[in-house]
């Protein structure tokens, strides 16, 4: 998070660059840097007539270049904020990446004029393209951004972030978490900082009395999503715990949750336990394993640890045998439940991983 923070309190100073390229997976985080250049250039009575917002999908790198040489309208500064810039995509050729752009190759997807700016921006202007999607630093555009102005990388917040960024926002609103609540809003909730603030909103509301957030109040008003409920009843699987694994199934039954959607997601996560036992088989780091299936950093070590539980024949029996209860429900030759309990009975009486 110190990126982050480095970002804001250069904004605070008023030390702007005159290109930014927000890129990366942690979406939260880069609005609100967006957010944060927005009241800066409206702050001291600018206007909204120098905040100008494209839609990267559909705009021509010469319309915007057009939009950046703009100059301000009685203010200091101008902002162009470009979301989701189609240009920064790796090329591909023939099924395979296309190689590095070089300056003796034409600029793809009519960026000349773009790049051209990017020499000698405005600096009454400031420029940001905003995008989650992977970006390839190879291409001319990537490295023209960062010659001029700064491109930065809004890296997933690890847990202890998660917990420290929670535990400030707490004192800040005089509120202190107590016992296991903030592991548990963390288990919750998982390590989305949109869905973590909603959460986190209502737990302060509700605690405005007591000043302290207690496990129970997580309990209360912070069910866990579904993917944490099968995470649960999957790893109560690999525990040999299948009562609990059984009274998850029913929890989410008495909850209104369709069977079929509760299969599919267990099929899922069994899915991508063989995946990551795979790839950690072949050698893979975590952080290599979480890019590889677009998972979350915390997501990919909470998998990889259940995946102790398994070993890579007992995954693949545990798919064979989701499969047969999949068809087994369609066909009308089992009932939801009867299936799915014989199923986990079946998988937790198997040899241990």
């Amino acid at each position: 998070m110190d990126y982050y923070i480095e970002l804001l309190n250069s904004i605070k100073r008023g030390v702007l660059h005159p290109v930014y390229l927000f890129y990366g997976e942690e979406g939260w985080l880069r609005e609100q840097a967006v957010n944060s250049l927005v009241d800066f250039c409206l702050q001291g009575g600018g206007s909204d007539f120098n905040i100008d917002l494209v839609d990267g999908e559909t705009a021509r790198p010469g319309d915007i270049a057009a939009s950046a040489e703009t100059l301000p309208l009685f203010a200091e500064r101008r902002l162009v904020v470009v979301k989701n810039p189609s240009f920064f995509k790796a090329a591909k050729k023939a099924g395979r990446e296309a190689p590095e752009e070089t300056e003796a190759l034409p600029a793809a997807g009519g960026e000349t004029v773009l790049l051209k700016y990017l020499k000698d921006p405005l600096l009454s202007t400031v420029l940001v393209f905003n995008t989650g999607e992977p970006v390839d630093k190879r291409k001319r555009i990537f490295k023209a951004v960062k010659e001029a102005g700064k491109a930065v990388d809004f890296t997933p917040l690890s847990r202890a972030d998660l917990a420290r960024w929670l535990t400030q926002k707490a004192g800040k609103a005089g509120r202190k978490f107590s016992g296991r609540a903030l592991d548990e809003l963390l288990d919750a909730v998982g390590p989305s900082l949109q869905k973590l603030t909603v959460e986190f909103d209502k737990l302060l509301n509700y605690t405005e009395q007591s000043g302290v957030i207690a496990p129970e109040d997580v309990r209360r008003l912070c069910p866990p999503v579904l993917e944490d409920n099968i995470f649960t009843i999957v790893d109560a699987v690999g525990s040999r715990r299948c009562g609990e694994a059984l009274s998850g199934i029913k929890d989410m039954l008495a909850a209104k949750e369709p069977p079929l959607k509760i299969l599919s997601m267990i099929a899922r996560q069994f899915r991508l336990l063989l995946q990551v036992h795979d790839l950690a088989g072949r050698g893979c780091p975590p952080r290599e394993i979480a890019a590889r299936l677009k998972m979350h950093p915390y997501v990919a070590q909470k998998i990889s640890a259940q995946c102790k539980n398994y070993s890579r024949e007992s995954l693949v029996h545990a798919i064979e045998g989701l499969l047969d209860v999949d068809v087994a429900v369609k066909t009308g030759g089992q009932e939801f439940y009867p299936a799915v309990e014989h199923f986990i009975l079946k998988l937790c009486a198997g040899p241990r991983g």
